[in-house]
């Protein structure tokens, strides 16, 4: 027989937790990329939604532009324009400031929501005593074009809390 020298068995070194693997350090990085972009996300929507609102509303005027070229009844676009409206306010108030009000109060609760007074002492007499007249003549093409205006000019964000719509 052959009487080699033989030598123990060499293990490799252990290995290290450091440096560590690109995974680990990607690990960090994605976690805070991903908060950010949740972020950006949530914040993206908010503006969005008020966005989406205002088309909303700005298309359902549309419609009710067309629908009085189709059917000409004076009384039912100020109604509809008239709920419209309140329905847009209600959207940015609570309920008991907003639901509640009828007359001066109303007009004056409509000029506070927007940045500018749209509505004039004409243009909110028709919107106080248009709903309820049997008949009413008035300028179709200037109060669809002032609603208008009035759904342009409402704020980016609902920071209404001291609009009561209440005058003295």
């Amino acid at each position: 027989m052959n009487e080699l020298p033989l030598r123990d068995i060499h293990l490799p070194a252990e290995i290290s937790w450091w440096p560590l693997a690109i995974g680990w350090w990607l690990l960090p990085v994605l976690i805070t990329l991903s908060i950010f972009l949740i972020i950006k996300f949530i914040k993206y929507k908010r503006l969005n939604r008020k966005v989406a609102f205002r088309k909303i509303a700005l298309n359902e005027l549309n419609q009710l532009r067309s629908k009085f070229k189709d059917e000409n009844n004076s009384i039912e676009l100020i109604r509809s324009v008239s709920s419209l409206l309140r329905r847009i306010a209600l959207s940015y108030l609570p309920r008991e400031n907003a639901a509640s009000l009828t007359g001066k109060n109303w007009v004056s609760l409509l000029n506070d929501l927007s940045t500018q007074t749209v509505f004039t002492d004409k243009t909110g007499s028709l919107l106080e005593q248009g709903p309820y007249m049997k008949q009413c003549e008035f300028n179709h093409s200037e109060l669809l074009s002032i609603c208008e205006t009035w759904i342009k000019t409402l704020p980016e964000t609902n920071n209404t809390d001291s609009i009561t719509g209440v005058t003295s």
